[in-house]
C-alpha cells in the first residue's frame, strides 16, 4: 500500500507531467490596435508562410481544397501578421500560389490541449501580436449559437487528470521494481514517485503516449467532438506547446477517423521533430546519442528523454492500441467517440478516404 505522507508532495512535483516546454526566442512586436487585426476581405495571393508558429501544418493531407484541420506548436509568439493571416484564414490555405481566395474560410477555433500552468506561463510571456491574436478569439458562443460566433478558444487539458496519468504510470512498472519502490516508501517517501518517473523515461516517448492514451480519453474524446463541430464552421488549429505530443496523439486519432493509414500516420508524427528544429532535430539527436545522460534522481521527469518525433514511437503506439484495443477504432468506440460520430466527421469534411477496414 503507497504511503498517504507523500501525496501533497506527488501532486506538487508531478504535475510537471503536464509540461511539454519550447524554449523559443521571442521578439517585441510594434503595439497596434485589436480593430487592425479583424479578418480581411480575401485577395488572391500566395499562401503566406507564417514564421512565428513552429509545426504549423495540415492534419491530413489535402488535394486542393482548403483544409479545416491544422496542428501546431504554441501560438505564444505570433508576430503580428501571422496573427492576422490565422485569423483571416489566409495563413490556413493549401497549395501555395493559385488557390481560390473565394474559398477562403476565417479561423474557427483554436482547441489549447495545455494545462492551465502552461498557458499561464505563456500568456505572461506573449509578444504583443500573440495578445491581439488571442483577444480576437472568445470562450463562448453568443446566445449559445455556435454558428453565428467568430473565432472561438477552446481549453481541453489532455493530461489533466495528473494523478490518473501517475496512477498507470506507476501499474506500468514491472512487479519486482514496483514492488520494492514500494517497500522504499517506510522510510524515503518519493521513492515510488522516483521509480515511476525513471520507467517513465527508460519506456520514452511510447510509454508517454500510451500512459496518456489509457488515462485522458475524455479530454481526447472532447478534443475530437470539438474538431468535429467547428471544423463545419472553418478551419480550426489545435496544438500543444510543441504540437507533436499531446498534439501527435491527437493528430494520429483525427487522421484514423479520416482514412489515413498507418504508414501516413508515422510519416506526419515523425516530421515534427525537423520542423520544430533545435533539440528536437533528428540531427541533434543523433548528435547526442551516444553522449552519457546522467541518470536523475528526482520525483521530477527528465523531458529530454523525449525530444524529436521518432517514427518508431507512434509506430510503437499504433502497436499498443491495436493489442489493447484490436485497433484505432475500438479505441474511439472506447472513448465514446462512436463510429456515428466517425462517420459525421468524415462526412462533414467531404472525406474521400474510406474508414480504415481491418476485418
Amino acid at each position: 500500500m503507497r504511503s498517504t505522507g507523500t501525496m501533497d508532495a506527488r501532486i506538487s512535483t508531478l504535475r510537471l507531467a503536464s509540461l511539454f516546454i519550447l524554449a523559443t526566442a521571442t521578439s517585441p512586436w510594434t503595439t497596434t490596435s485589436a480593430a487592425a487585426l479583424q479578418p480581411t476581405p480575401p485577395s488572391p495571393i500566395t499562401t503566406p508562410i507564417v514564421e512565428t508558429v513552429k509545426n504549423l501544418r495540415p492534419v491530413v493531407s489535402g488535394s486542393g481544397a482548403p483544409a479545416p484541420l491544422f496542428r501546431a506548436a504554441s501560438l505564444d509568439c505570433l508576430s503580428e501578421s501571422d496573427a492576422r493571416n490565422l485569423l483571416d484564414g489566409s495563413a490556413l490555405e493549401v497549395g501555395g500560389a493559385g488557390v481560390d481566395s473565394v474559398r477562403r474560410r476565417p479561423l474557427a477555433a483554436v482547441i489549447d490541449l495545455r494545462n492551465l500552468d502552461e498557458i499561464q506561463k505563456g500568456e505572461a510571456e506573449r509578444t504583443d501580436g500573440a495578445r491581439l491574436f488571442y483577444s480576437s478569439l472568445t470562450r463562448d458562443c453568443p446566445s449559445g449559437d455556435c454558428n453565428d460566433a467568430g473565432p472561438r478558444l477552446i481549453h481541453v487539458p489532455v493530461l489533466g487528470d495528473i494523478n490518473g496519468f501517475w496512477d498507470e504510470a506507476i501499474d506500468r512498472m514491472d512487479g519486482p521494481s514496483r514492488a520494492a519502490a514500494t517497500l522504499r516508501t517506510a522510510f524515503d517517501g518519493g521513492a515510488l514517485d522516483r521509480a515511476a518517473a525513471r520507467n517513465l523515461e527508460e519506456g520514452g516517448h511510447a510509454m508517454l503516449y500510451t500512459v496518456m492514451l489509457a488515462t485522458a480519453g475524455r479530454p481526447l474524446a472532447k478534443a475530437l467532438d470539438a474538431c468535429v463541430q467547428e471544423s463545419k464552421r472553418g478551419p480550426v488549429v489545435f496544438h500543444c506547446q510543441k504540437g507533436k505530443d499531446r498534439t501527435g496523439v491527437l493528430s494520429m486519432l483525427v487522421q484514423r477517423c479520416l482514412g489515413e493509414t498507418d504508414e501516413e500516420i508515422v510519416e506526419a508524427y515523425g516530421g515534427s521533430g525537423d520542423l520544430l528544429g533545435g533539440e528536437d532535430s533528428a540531427a541533434s539527436i543523433e548528435a547526442s546519442r551516444n553522449e552519457k545522460r546522467k541518470r536523475s534522481t528526482t520525483a521530477m521527469v527528465d523531458w529530454s528523454h523525449f525530444r524529436g518525433s521518432p517514427a518508431c514511437a507512434m509506430a510503437d503506439t499504433l502497436e499498443w492500441i491495436n493489442q489493447k484495443h484490436g485497433s484505432v477504432d475500438g479505441y474511439l468506440d472506447s472513448i465514446l467517440f462512436n463510429g456515428e460520430k466517425r462517420a459525421d466527421f468524415r462526412g462533414s469534411l467531404g472525406a474521400t478516404k474510406p474508414p480504415i477496414d481491418l476485418t
